[in-house]
């Protein structure tokens, strides 16, 4: 059986087979992903070379624009007949040994890519206060309890997106190509680090408010911008209890729903 997982982000969208997401083999498929009718080529290629046909089921989770869904709906009815399924955010997930609940005011407002992160992440680290930082075209930092509740969490400018508003929306500073330092003396170090200093600065404020309540947490790292992140985290003694960056998050969430729903589709 082979089922296809897609993960439709912002800036690109990211495809699996099931059977290779725990192996991290994920194809990313365009940068521009506005452009529905390049994307449709794109996607139609990649998934003709490399998918183990025939494809049973598909399944994902969008944050793109409509164009974008129902491009790769157009794409996967095409060569295989298989509608895609979409999963939005829920109030409560439950299944097995894996419960999580939706502490949003309106738990279907909250974006479908941080709820299904939160379910791998929650998935990885069963029973630990969580905060799951996702570094893509935006910073998101969501806090899961112990006991498995989403209690809240923050959306702030990603890392490229503060590089780039800098560049387009100044007179004279430049697209940084600088490095992180401990005092800047010059201007592309100066944003490199002013960048990822305001970055981490988010990520370090909302983990000692979280666990100030939680006590020690475990700290998960996803999307593009976590190794450049990474290694200016230190964190006192009994604060964070371990870091770790992990490797699709949101494809690892869409598959943890899509057995879900096999299995309730079974017990019928």
């Amino acid at each position: 059986m082979t089922w296809l997982l897609f993960d439709a982000g912002n800036s690109a969208l990211k495809w699996a087979s099931a059977e290779e997401v725990a192996g991290a083999r994920v194809a990313t498929v365009g940068s521009a992903l506005a452009i529905a009718s390049g994307l449709r080529d794109a996607l139609a290629n990649d998934l003709r070379q490399r998918v183990p046909w025939p494809v049973d089921a598909a399944f994902g989770c969008s944050v793109a624009d409509a164009a974008v869904q129902r491009a790769i709906d157009d794409v996967v009815k095409d060569l295989s007949g298989v509608q895609v399924t979409w999963f939005g955010s829920q109030s409560e997930f439950s299944a097995v040994d894996l419960h999580l609940r939706n502490g949003y005011r309106n738990p279907l407002q909250l974006g479908a890519d941080r709820w299904h992160a939160m379910l791998a992440a929650r998935a990885a680290c069963p029973d630990h206060a969580l905060v799951v930082v996702n570094a893509g075209t935006a910073t998101t930092v969501d806090c899961v309890s112990a006991d498995g509740r989403f209690v809240g969490g923050v959306i702030a400018p990603g890392v490229g997106l503060m590089f780039d508003s800098l560049a387009r929306r100044t007179a004279q500073l430049p697209l940084a190509e600088g490095e992180h330092v401990a005092h800047p003396d010059n201007t592309d170090d100066a944003i490199t680090t002013g960048v990822l200093d305001s970055q981490l600065g988010l990520i370090e404020r909302r983990v000692r408010r979280f666990a100030s309540d939680h006590g020690p947490l475990q700290l998960l790292l996803g999307g593009g911008y976590a190794p450049a992140l990474r290694p200016y985290m230190a964190f006192e003694v009994g604060l964070v209890a371990a870091i770790s960056i992990e490797a699709n998050l949101v494809l690892r969430g869409v598959l943890l729903r899509a057995h879900a729903l096999a299995h309730t589709e079974a017990a019928r």
